[in-house]
Order: structure tokens, then sequence, then C-alpha cells
């Protein structure tokens, strides 16, 4: 907002001047009209009031009084601002014990200091303490630490003071998710689509879309993953989808949804979601080696080498990394050594990695590690054990 110029602050000045002028002028005319008299009772004695000093008084009693009422709120306010600069001060300064001091005088009963005394008490490691100031807080520390009953429960316990919280729909939707229990997870999930903001309308409905998948690869009915492709595609709810139309040998709509995946550069994610399925891979190895241009050599031979084709993924070899060649070589091997190595190989594959750098054999919608959604992707280029 603009501040106002000295002419219009003269000007402001002289409209009230006028206004207060107005008031006593029109109150002059009124007692000029009204010089009546009106008899007030008092302790059985009666006395003649001028009727402009009866009004004054109600007026003047009506003024003040929610005057004081306000000023000493305003007191109690400023009260607690000052608790707040002050406990915020020592906090930056790195003083918690005087911040915690200070912020749990006054400024305590509000919502956005018990946050900060919440978190102050989970610094300390006071984290019973924090229950009762936090339960959001204290729920998405469990969550971390991989405590999902307690997470779960403070959660509950904040949906139980305000059923609209999005913190606690969104922490009680990723426990039941890391707990596989996608019903429940697509429950809080839809009040979360449901009550989010416009902007973050596209990221949950591309959540909703892989709980919908997960719960379809869980309970294989066929409206979970109707609805997820419906809803947002990505390469996770594809491959679901195309394993979905193998399985009733939908031949030619499983090709039309690879050309899809073509066009949409998902083939690589697609299909290391396929490898643990030796069955869905057979039925489009055809539809995947008439473009096998498009598919890197990598990608490739560990199709191959999961369907056991193992010359063909031979004739791979120059194109191929270090570890999946090495998974080649003792996938090939007679040695019992080398045999033995063959699962140790697999395992330091992780073909999945989230942004915060933790890998997985196989996608996960939502990362254990970072709690964060939608950021496991393919390598591109694969370090065994690593990224």
């Amino acid at each position: 907002m603009a501040l106002l110029n000295g002419g219009e602050v003269r000007a402001m000045n002289l409209i009230k001047i006028l206004l207060a002028l107005s008031l006593v002028v029109l109150f002059l005319l009124f007692i000029a009209q009204n010089a009546g008299y009106v008899e007030v009772s008092f302790f059985y004695t009666v006395y003649k009031v001028p009727l402009f000093v009866l009004l004054l008084l109600s007026f003047t009693l009506g003024f003040f009084i929610p005057s004081f009422y306000f000023i000493f709120k305003e007191v109690g306010l400023k009260r607690k601002l000052n608790s707040i600069d002050q406990g915020l001060k020592e906090l930056s300064r790195g003083y918690i014990n005087r911040a915690e001091r200070i912020l749990g005088g006054p400024a305590k009963s509000l919502q956005g200091i018990k946050s900060i005394l919440a978190k102050l008490f989970i610094e300390q490691g006071r984290v019973e303490e924090a229950k009762a100031f936090d339960p959001i807080l204290v729920g998405e520390l469990f969550l971390k630490e991989g405590k999902l009953q307690e997470a779960e429960e403070e959660f509950k316990k904040a949906l139980s003071q305000d059923e609209e919280n999005l913190k606690a729909l969104k922490g009680l939707r990723d426990v039941y998710s890391l707990q596989d229990r996608w019903q429940e997870a697509l429950e809080y999930q839809d009040k979360m689509l449901d009550l989010c903001e416009r902007w973050e309308k596209e990221k949950q409905k591309r959540i909703k879309a892989e709980i919908l998948a997960a719960l379809y690869q869980k309970e294989k009915e066929e409206k979970f993953i109707e609805k997820a492709m419906d809803l947002y595609t990505t390469p996770f709810v594809y491959a679901v989808y195309i394993k979905h139309l193998l399985s009733k040998d939908k031949t030619k709509d499983a090709r039309k949804h690879w050309d899809k995946v073509l066009s949409l550069n998902y083939q690589e994610d697609v299909l290391w979601n396929l490898l643990e399925d030796q069955a869905t891979l057979t039925k489009l190895l055809d539809t995947v080696e008439s473009k096998k241009d498009m598919i890197s050599p990598d990608v490739l031979a560990m199709v191959y080498i999961r369907l056991n084709l193992l010359s063909k993924a031979k004739e791979l070899e120059e194109g191929l990394s270090d570890p999946i060649k090495a998974l080649l070589y003792s996938t090939l091997s007679h040695k019992d050594q080398d045999k033995y190595c063959l699962a140790s190989i697999k395992e330091l594959l992780k073909p999945f990695v989230c942004s915060c750098g933790k890998a997985y054999n196989i996608y996960h919608p939502l990362c254990s590690g970072c709690l964060t959604w939608g950021e496991i992707k393919i390598r591109r280029v694969f370090h065994a054990g690593g990224r």
C-alpha cells in the first residue's frame, strides 16, 4: 500500500475537523429543539434532568465502555506481539531455553506459537511435551523415523481437532501408503483432492492415480486401473495398465498403449516396471522389438536376460554399462561363484532412484526416505549401488 503524501495527510485532517464540527453543530441544534426535561427516579427521589444531559451521558457511556474494552484488548495484543518478537529474537540468536520461556507466556495460546514451541521441544528431545502443542509436527517426526503407528495416532488426534487439516490428511495418506494399505490411503487422498488449493490439484491427481494403480495391483479390480488411466497417466500407471490388458489377452489394446508410451518417452520406465512379470514381457516382446532402436541397450538387455534370451542380450554387449555387463556375464556363466554373485549384482543395480538419493529395486510411488511423491525415476546411467 502506498504511503500518503503531505498534501493528502492535510486534506484528511481537514475532513476530520469538518466532520467533528458538523457533529457539534448537529448536537447544539438538537439541544435547542429538545430543551425539555426528563423525570428520573433514583432511591425514591425524583430528579428532573435535562433531556440533552441524559442523551449526552448515554452517548458518553456508549462510547467509552467499548473504548476501554478495546484498549484493554490492544494492550493484551501488544504484550503477545512483544513476547513473540522477543522470543523469536532469542531463538534466532540460538538461546532455545530463553525463547521457550518467553514464548510460553501470554503468546502461547496462539496456534503459530504452539507450533514453534512444539518444534523447540522436539529439537530438545522432549517429544511427549510437544504432543500437547502440535500433534502434526510430532506425527511428521514419527513418520520420518518410521514409527508409523505413533504417527497415525498423532495425525488422527489432529484431525479430531480439525477434520479439514490438510497436513493431517496428507500424513495419514503417507502412513497407509508406506504400509501398502492402499484402500485407506485412497480414502484420505480423496479428501486431500477435495480440499487442496487449485495450484496443487494436478499434483494430487497424479498421486491419486498412482495410489489407484497400486490398489489394482493388490486387489486386481479393473475399476481401479481404469480410474487411474482416466485421471493421470504416469509410467507406473501405464505399466500396470498394459499388464492388465495383456492379462486379459487384449494384445491390440496393449500395443496401442505401447505406441503412446513411446510417444511420451516412457518406454524404459515402463519396461523396468514390467521386468518382474515374465508373462507380460513375453506377450509384449514382439511389440517391443519392433521399435527396439528407441530403447537403451541396458534396458533391452535386461528384458532379454529376464526372458532367458541370453544370445540376444550378448549381441548388445558393446553398448552395455558395466553393471549390466556383469549381470549378463554372471547369468551366462556356469561357475558356482558367478551364480553366487548374480543375486548381489541384481541388488546393487537398483534401477529406481529418488531425487533424495535413495535407490530401489522396484518402483514405489512414495519415497520412504524423503517422503515425497513422484520423485522416483529410472536411472539413465547405471552405477552399482549408487547414483
